[in-house]
């Protein structure tokens, strides 16, 4: 099944039980999706600390042959590089077709 042309739709709802990266503050975590040359980046989430609700959705334009994407969590930082906190892949497997968009499953 040819996936050229769908959309995929990635929510980002949030994090839990983060790595801290902060010895003195709440961390400010913020999260990146890596799709192809696509790259989507969250708002901030100020003094998310672990526990970050981001609450966000982005859509994707799928490319046939490309399967993975990449996500990776971050810690925003004013007077310093922002510091990696950690990273998951997802492969998509199987498609469920809606309207021109696609669910992992």
């Amino acid at each position: 099944m040819s996936i050229h042309g769908l959309i995929l739709e990635v929510r980002v709802t949030g994090c839990r039980k983060l790595r801290d990266t902060e010895f003195f503050t709440r961390q400010d975590p913020y999260v990146v999706l890596e799709y192809a040359t696509t790259k989507l980046r969250t708002r901030t989430c100020t003094d998310g600390g672990k526990n970050p609700t981001f609450d966000e959705k982005f859509h994707i334009p799928l490319v046939e042959g490309l399967r993975e994407l990449t996500v990776n969590v971050w810690n925003s930082n004013t007077l310093s590089h922002d510091d990696f906190i950690g990273s998951g892949r997802f492969v998509v497997l199987t498609f469920s077709h809606t309207v021109n968009s696609v669910i992992i499953i």
